[in-house]
């Protein structure tokens, strides 16, 4: 993904967030406070998406050679990357989150029957026993 198409992404995320907050009835002073949080969140979803493109067909390990006979199998630095900026996009998902009103969070979970069972729930319901 080029410059622009990732700033283009971007800012469709950016659009998105601010949608979901102002769907919410969060404040505009809120709203705008949350802009530096929402303008990186966006942005860290852009590279993620571009990241996870890059790097879907390279292993999690790979092998090294320092030289000198130093050589094994290591983490790769790209999976190590990808989950330092996963994380910290979810710390900024988790302040978004925050600002939301309760009655919103409320409404945004699944129904109980819309819940993905367990794999023991169902074999207990196929036996009729309680979960």
């Amino acid at each position: 993904m080029d410059g622009n198409e990732l700033k283009a992404q971007a800012e469709a995320e950016k659009t998105r967030l601010n949608e979901v907050l102002r769907a919410a009835n969060v404040s505009e002073a809120r709203r705008r406070a949350l802009q530096p949080v929402i303008e990186n969140t966006a942005w860290m979803r852009a590279k993620l998406e571009d990241a996870r493109a890059n790097i879907k067909n390279s292993s999690v390990a790979i092998p090294y050679d320092n030289g000198g006979g130093q050589t094994g199998i290591r983490e790769n630095p790209l999976f190590r990357g990808y989950n330092a900026l996963w994380k910290s996009y979810m710390l900024g998902m988790g302040r978004i989150l925050d600002a939301l009103p309760a009655e919103a969070k409320t409404a945004a979970e699944p129904d109980e029957e819309e819940k993905p069972q367990t794999v023991l729930t169902m074999i207990r319901a196929k036996h009729g026993k309680e979960a």
